[in-house]
């Protein structure tokens, strides 16, 4: 992070020297390019802070792809990502999502507030804050204490402290109760130009702004206990109400436009579904698990025992690794399953916890177009009878189901416990990993501030 920003100062200061030598005997205006933009804009910044949320922030196999391998929902098979099927993660690996997140979306979205500022465009400036938030919440989430409140100083602070995971999370929630405010301005002279996720429409951008509160309130059930579920359910009530609200990134079919994970599947190809993932959909006849995965050679849906490296196993599916598949930042389907664990944990009714259960389940169908309605009388029965802890562990496994391939899936599953993951490799003393190292170049560039001591098994604060 340092180290570039760095070295782009001194490249500034070389172009400004150069240009101040030569402008005696060059015709200034001789190199103008046509074609090129002389000024960085709302509209040139905003799309380079949504690509990068959602192909590395949000779908990109440096934060998905670890934890789904770790949560059994893919296998490694082969190379590096069969290592961390045996739990082995490098700083070398979080050098992309950690540095490359605060020197282009991060920097970018602060970029974007300051000339929102200047430009008196409030929209802009809470989308920009949603996307900090976001961006902010992903990496606490994996790596616990963050650079934040002396960061993006540039050369006149090369080694900003962490601040703790606690402060870090009031900024989240300080950045998007700002954004709330920013996009409910009646006056916006520009408009929200550029906007990937939801073509400029500022009442969709509130919405996901009080879905990701509800989100990062709920994070911190362990911490503050009931306090945490009513503070995300007042969020709830304000936030998504159908699939169609979805803050999602819709990619292209081009090469270097397509899905973060179809393209990893193109250019290294050694992952395959988990057995575990595989096993639990078939037990529940899931109508998912043809969009979930691809049948093998044999026509059939296989997956991968983590140390087997069965490259034979099923590939992941259309539904996240076609090359147009979205990438799923909050969802509607989260939503519900988070009123429904905030309903059951606040000591509603347990029919009223199943029928918000059964309705994210149904949506979740939607999500992927193989809604099935008998399959779903079936599922509704066959839950009739659940009470207590058991009704817990189903509405936790559905969710495991229903966010597969999202960050989403490993908070959770550190939340609560569910679905029981057994280790790997089975009968050694193994524990799965909580947390990421951190990247090699804060190791080395920032190593006076860098926490010491971590292991990929100690947990963030809030899972403590």
């Amino acid at each position: 992070m340092n180290k570039k920003n760095l070295i782009k100062i001194v490249l500034l200061i070389f172009t400004i020297s150069a240009f101040c030598s030569c402008e005696k005997w060059i015709d200034p205006d001789i190199n103008i390019n046509p074609d090129r933009v002389s000024e960085v804009t709302m509209k040139t910044l905003l799309p380079s802070i949504e690509a990068h949320l959602a192909y590395v922030v949000s779908g990109g196999s440096d934060i998905i792809g670890y934890q789904a391998i770790w949560l059994q929902q893919l296998d490694g098979t082969a190379g590096e990502s069969m290592t961390h099927s045996n739990y082995v993660l490098q700083p070398t690996s979080v050098g992309w999502l950690f540095d490359g997140t605060y020197s282009n979306a991060m920097m970018d979205a602060l970029a974007l507030i300051d000339l929102a500022t200047e430009k008196n465009s409030p929209h802009n400036k809470g989308v920009a804050k949603i996307c900090l938030a976001i961006c902010l919440g992903q990496l606490t989430d994996v790596f616990n204490d963050i650079p934040w409140s002396e960061a993006f100083q540039g050369i006149a602070n090369p080694t900003p402290a962490y601040d703790s995971q606690e402060f870090t999370y009031s900024e989240i929630q300080r950045l998007l109760t700002e954004a709330i405010h920013n996009l409910s301005e009646p006056n916006e002279p520009i408009g929200i130009d550029g906007d990937y996720f939801y073509d400029g429409d500022h009442t969709l951008w509130l919405k996901a702004a009080h879905a990701l509160k509800a989100r990062y309130y709920l994070h911190l059930t362990k911490r503050n206990g009931n306090q945490a579920y009513q503070n995300a359910l007042g969020e709830l009530n304000l936030a998504f109400t159908s699939n169609m609200d979805d803050l999602q990134f819709k990619y292209g079919p081009g090469a270097n436009e397509s899905n973060p994970l179809h393209q990893f599947m193109r250019d290294w190809d050694n992952v395959r579904m988990g057995a575990y993932f595989i096993d639990m959909l078939k037990e529940y006849d899931d109508p998912r698990l043809g969009v979930y995965a691809y049948p093998n050679y044999n026509d059939e849906y296989t997956g991968s025992i983590p140390g087997s490296g069965n490259s034979t196993a099923s590939k992941p599916g259309s539904a996240v690794a076609d090359a147009e598949s979205p990438t799923y930042v909050i969802t509607f389907v989260e939503i519900l399953f988070m009123k429904a664990e905030i309903m059951y944990q606040t000591g509603n009714n347990e029919n009223q916890v199943k029928e918000v259960l059964i309705q994210a389940v149904s949506e979740s169908l939607d999500q992927f177009d193989v809604y099935n309605e008998d399959w779903l009388t079936e599922y509704t029965s066959s839950i009739e009878n659940l009470q207590g802890n058991d009704l817990f562990e189903e509405l936790m496994t559905q969710k495991y189901i229903a966010t597969f391939y999202q960050p989403e899936v490993y908070h959770s599953w550190r939340r609560t416990g569910f679905p029981v993951i057994p280790p790997n490799p089975v009968g050694a003393e193994a524990e799965i990993p909580r947390r990421f190292p951190y990247s090699s170049f804060e190791l080395v560039f920032n190593k006076e501030n860098v926490p010491q001591g971590i292991t990929i098994t100690d947990r963030v604060w809030w899972d403590e």
